[in-house]
């Protein structure tokens, strides 16, 4: 009886070895795939990192060949007759017009740009300053992403109308 039981025991300690190893082999077996699953996705994770780094450069490269802000300069033909604060009003109304005009070429791609356009926006309209009028005609045009137009101011002489 004695030589039964422990023949049972031995038995059930050696079922309890062998499903154990079972079990590791089975369990090994899934933790390779997993880790080959693993790097196989850190692998492709730092491909897609590199990939979005590069169109990040790309974007901010073509991002920077579009016009973002356009600045006026004025040259005023003749200065003699005005005071510094009708210069600078005259300074202010003519770049707050000549913003707005060209407020349709800001976000356009400088590279496609017709740079004549500008010219033919700006050249030979009026500003009101003052009371006294402008012929404004563009002097120089710089495009970039920050485009620059320097214009000169003409004062027109307005004929006397006596009632």
């Amino acid at each position: 009886m004695r030589s039964g039981l422990h023949r049972g025991i031995s038995f059930l300690v050696l079922g309890f070895i062998l499903g154990a190893s079972l079990t590791n082999v089975y369990i090994g077996s899934q933790l390779d795939n997993l880790s080959l699953a693993n790097r196989s996705l850190q692998h492709e994770l730092a491909d897609t990192r590199m990939k979005m780094q590069q169109l990040k450069e790309v974007s901010e490269t073509r991002k920077k060949h579009t016009i973002d802000t356009v600045e006026a300069f004025l040259i005023m033909d003749s200065r003699d007759d005005l005071t510094d604060y009708d210069k600078m009003a005259v300074e202010f109304e003519a770049g707050k017009k000549v913003k707005d005009w060209l407020t349709p070429i800001v976000g356009q791609d400088v590279n496609s740009l017709d740079s004549l356009l500008i010219p033919r926006i700006v050249d030979n309209r009026e500003i009101e300053a003052n009371g006294n009028k402008y012929l404004l005609r563009t002097y120089l045009v710089v495009v970039n992403q920050k485009t620059a137009v320097y214009v000169k101011a003409s004062r027109v002489k307005q004929k006397n109308i006596i009632n």
